[in-house]
């Protein structure tokens, strides 16, 4: 299986180096020459436009920061219409379950199939293999893209019709906000008390007021050092998950009212 890749950045980029070490030819998409020069030492071909990819890849793969650059690679610049027929278009980037479903309208005539499938992990968990990938799409075309995924997915989950990985996905990251909100508040309470947080936060790892975010301020020694690690990807995947619930009709109830401060304090300067 032949894999194209568009987006090679943080997360794109240990994803491609799990793809080589697992055996698949892989060819990419960047626009900068030093990025293009690394990745040509690593055996990856490039290509100067995203509709080359269409001609040498089964497979790609599109893993850029934003739901707006999604749209931009795919529909606005040609790929969508020059991908051939039997081919899949994987979208890993977190973004609106309207925009699979946009670019599928764009491609399925032409039988071109498409799985979205976000990840929950990092940069180090797709170099070591252990992402997460919340699946949506048609049963043949996730079932396609194991071999793919298998290289850098430790858990590939399939939850239905496209657009379904796309929710679940935001779903955990509003459920991430507000639990990076009452890390916060916890942690406030416990320097209130005398108590140091970090202690604190590792203590009630296997108690009933665990949560992943303590977990982190746990590891990375404060809260506050947790916001701001992950402070920009939180305020932008919360936002993102805000305007979908809004487009899907889904009120978000007092996850809005968690999450409200934890945008705030997140919110670019």
């Amino acid at each position: 299986m032949r894999a194209g890749i568009i987006g090679t950045g943080e997360m794109g980029r240990p994803l491609v180096g799990r793809l080589v070490a697992a055996g698949f030819e892989v060819t990419a998409f960047a626009r900068r020459p030093d990025v293009r020069a690394e990745l040509a030492e690593s055996g990856v071909r490039c290509v100067g436009a995203v509709t080359e990819l269409a001609g040498v890849a089964d497979v790609v793969l599109v893993y850029v920061y934003s739901d707006e650059q999604v749209r931009e690679v795919v529909l606005e610049s040609g790929l969508a219409d020059a991908m051939a027929e039997g081919s899949l278009l994987v979208v890993h980037t977190t973004g609106s379950p309207l925009t699979v479903e946009a670019i599928d309208a764009r491609v399925r005539p032409r039988g071109v199939g498409v799985v979205d499938a976000p990840g929950s992990g990092g940069p180090a968990q797709v170099a070591d293999g252990s992402l997460t990938l919340f699946a949506g799409g048609d049963t043949e075309h996730v079932e396609r893209c194991r071999p793919l995924f298998a290289a850098y997915a430790a858990q590939v989950v399939h939850f239905g019709a496209l657009g379904s990985g796309q929710k679940v996905k935001l779903l955990n990251n509003l459920l991430f906000g507000a639990h990076i909100e009452l890390a916060l508040e916890a942690a406030r309470l416990s320097d209130s008390f005398g108590i140091d947080q970090a202690r604190l936060a590792a203590a009630l790892h296997t108690c009933s007021g665990a949560s992943y975010a303590l977990d982190l301020v746990a590891q990375l020694g404060s809260a506050q050092t947790l916001v701001q690690s992950a402070g920009r990807f939180v305020h932008k995947d919360v936002l993102m998950a805000q305007k979908v619930a809004e487009e899907l009709d889904a009120p978000l109830g007092t996850i809005s009212a968690l999450t409200a401060p934890l945008l705030e304090k997140t919110r670019p300067r």
